[in-house]
């Protein structure tokens, strides 16, 4: 029996729903769980390579079932400007939607941007992606138009501190 069958059944056997499972989200050195970090961003090709200043001068988390990590967030100086982070980018494994884990890793960036004495946060999504969309709204974020978009179809979103 895997690991995650194990999980499920233990979920099924103390009749936890889906929005009960025990999530825990911890902050992990970027340099230490490079790799794990590196898997999670290859779960979308679209996403281009992390660059080693992302793991040095970054911070990540995940977000935890049990012992397993579901879903990972980072949060990088927004260079060139000082005191701005740039939430650097987030994924939740599908079958752990709807849990909640994108706002609550929001909430830990903002919480560590703050601790940084940082004034802004900024990000982007992809316009068509009504969950994000939805999620930044919740999370207190604004609508903005960068002088240069440097994504296509996305939308653009500042949080003043």
């Amino acid at each position: 029996m895997t690991i995650e069958v194990m999980q499920i059944a233990y979920h099924q056997q103390r009749n936890l729903s889906k929005s009960q499972m025990p999530y825990q989200i911890h902050e992990v050195n970027g340099v230490s769980f490079a790799a794990t970090i590196n898997a999670f961003n290859k779960l979308v090709p679209a996403w281009p390579e992390l660059q080693q200043r992302h793991f040095t001068n970054g911070y990540w988390w995940f977000a935890y079932l049990d012992d397993k990590p579901v879903a990972f967030a980072g949060l990088v100086p927004f260079e060139p400007f000082p005191n701005i982070g740039y939430l650097k980018r987030c994924y939740v494994m599908p079958d752990h939607h709807g849990h909640g884990l994108q706002l609550r890793l929001m909430s830990a960036r903002e919480v560590k941007a703050k601790q940084l004495g940082w004034t802004h946060l900024v990000s982007e999504c992809r316009a068509e992606n009504k969950f994000s969309v939805a999620n930044f709204l919740k999370a207190g974020f604004e609508l903005c138009e960068p002088e240069q978009p440097w994504e296509e179809n996305s939308v653009y979103w500042v949080k003043r501190l």
